[in-house]
């Protein structure tokens, strides 16, 4: 079983997964060259700083909370196949009336808000809700050799992302604002979106012309979502079931966290209270769902519920909600060391040296720009992982790693990631000041004699730490889900991680007087050394609800 065809059968991945691989690689990057290019396109055209990031956050967090909408759509309405594909035309037309509102002399920024904040979140949760789950539906689970590939599908689907975002981050954003190849600066960002279009046409067309080979599940005739809202919303009205309570009064605060947070992304001047509320919702509505799902045995039919299909539903609504605990636990952990990155590396990289070693000296890259090291460690590291290294770490320890094995190596590449970045922020602050002043730093902060190479070893690691967390999470809400409830279980992944940066953007203002706008004034290590320890008390817990 864990020998060299073991290997061979990882890597299997059906003709039709492919076509499905080449939507989300396009999607991906279509969503990356719009994201990265957003706040400065919005910039350009006059808007605040506070104001265009706020509106790139309102952007990201619509995506993900949508994907809960969008899994009623693939549910009862259209399925997936048919989901996903509206959603790619959506894509196509959304990307290209933001690149004729980014045509130059006739900029126009309700144009351009039409197609990123109206077409854009709707085709992006269409897609995310259902794609990973329409490929894992490819494989024949009969056939243990494909089962054992459907796992590693969820790291190839991965490597997928993240070849898009390489893309994007390593070429469109920068092309966007600069322009190049013949393209003048000035239309930059018109070209750019406008071959996102193309791309996703071109997606589209791929995706259609398999359309003979896919497996497909049926429509439902009842939501997922409409199951579980109507059985919790059953037991605590009639059962007056506290359990059923705490998880519905949980499901509202969640809601109005992410409400809050939009709203502090949005007006970001307003102060902290809203921030610190949207803390305790999140906290509070976290532990409402995540506990009473612990042991669900309270999820059970009425008397009057006779028939074999309620008492189906019952039992998908009971083992999707045993199901939540570690999915919520396992995004907590990762997220607060990942979101260490994604708050932290590039503000350190911009106080380290970022010009070019070669070319104009006044030349320098974004702290953004070293991203590029975590998607390349994917696309590096995945087919070594699928094919070599899993294999040989299942023949020597003769069993599987299983969800909780590659969870472990995960977070402890993560923390060692975060751990290094602490290392290089002490040995970068002792290092003498080069007395240029960093581009991509708050105004008047200098750089320090240390090359910014040095924070693509914490990007690295970072996304080989992804490799066997992300994708054992996608797994996860796959595998242990109903097939009825799995579109929403995706979803839910979603909503969740939306929830765990909320939670996060409370501890970037607290650790605020160790981050100061000069690294050099402040001791960000601290803040390094606390997301560590906060990730492994939610791993320890993670584990923990694995288990039961």
């Amino acid at each position: 079983t864990y020998g060299s065809a073991g290997a061979r059968a990882r890597a299997f991945v059906p003709a039709a997964a492919w076509c499905i691989l080449v939507v989300e690689l396009c999607e991906r990057m279509a969503f990356y060259t719009i994201a990265g290019s957003q706040e400065f396109f919005l910039e350009h055209l006059g808007f605040p700083l506070g104001r265009a990031g706020g509106l790139n956050a309102t952007m990201w967090t619509l995506c993900s909370v949508l994907t809960v909408f969008a899994s009623w759509i693939a549910d009862v309405v259209l399925g997936r196949y048919l989901t996903i594909l509206a959603s790619g035309v959506l894509y196509v037309i959304g990307t290209l009336v933001a690149a004729l509102g980014a045509v130059p002399g006739n900029e126009s920024a309700a144009w351009y808000l039409v197609g990123v904040m109206g077409f854009l979140p709707i085709a992006t949760a269409g897609i995310k809700s259902n794609i990973s789950n329409l490929g894992a539906d490819q494989y024949d689970t009969s056939d243990p050799d494909q089962k054992a590939a459907q796992e590693s599908f969820f790291s190839i689907f991965y490597c997928s992302i993240n070849l898009g975002a390489l893309v994007a981050f390593g070429f469109f954003t920068t092309f966007a604002s600069s322009g190049g190849l013949g393209v003048p600066k000035a239309w930059g960002y018109t070209a750019a979106y406008g071959a996102m279009s193309v791309c996703m046409l071109i997606a589209v067309v791929i995706f259609v012309s398999s359309r003979r080979r896919y497996r497909l599940s049926p429509v439902q005739r009842r939501s997922a979502l409409a199951s579980l809202l109507g059985r919790l919303g059953a037991l605590a009205s009639e059962r007056r079931c506290k359990m059923a309570l705490s998880v519905c009064g949980g499901l509202v605060l969640l809601v109005v966290s992410i409400v809050l947070s939009v709203v502090k992304t949005l007006v970001p001047d307003g102060g902290n209270l809203v921030m610190v509320i949207a803390f305790g919702t999140a906290a509070l509505g976290t532990l409402a769902v995540v506990a009473p799902c612990v042991e669900t045995s309270w999820v059970l039919p009425s008397p009057a519920e006779t028939s074999r299909e309620e008492h189906q539903e019952v039992e998908d609504v009971r083992a999707f909600l045993a199901m939540v605990p570690p999915l919520f636990l396992g995004s907590l952990a990762f997220n607060a060391v990942y979101n260490a990155m994604q708050f932290w590396y590039q503000q350190q990289a911009c106080q380290m040296d970022v010009r070019l070693p070669f070319g104009s000296s006044s030349f320098q890259l974004s702290g953004s720009f070293f991203n590029i090291a975590d998607c390349l460690a994917i696309i590096v590291a995945t087919p070594l992982i699928v094919a070599v290294l899993e294999p040989a770490m299942e023949r020597a320890s003769r069993r599987p790693l299983g969800h909780s094995g590659k969870f472990i190596i995960g977070m402890s590449i993560a923390s060692a990631s975060v751990g290094l970045a602490a290392l290089l922020e002490i040995k970068r602050r002792m290092a003498p000041s080069l007395g240029v002043v960093s581009n991509c730093a708050p105004n008047g902060v200098g750089m320090s004699d240390m090359s910014g190479a040095w924070i693509t070893g914490p990007y690295f690691l970072m996304g080989i730490a992804e490799m066997y967390t992300q994708p054992t999470l996608l797994h996860l809400a796959y595998a242990h889900s109903p097939p009825s409830m799995r579109t929403l279980a995706m979803s839910a992944s979603f909503f969740i991680a939306a929830v765990s940066s909320a939670i996060f953007a409370l501890l970037v203002v607290v650790l605020g007087p160790f981050v100061p706008n000069d690294l050099n004034a402040g001791h960000l290590e601290y803040g390094y050394y606390i997301t560590i320890l906060i990730g492994f008390f939610f791993l320890s817990l993670f584990l923990k609800a694995l288990r039961e």
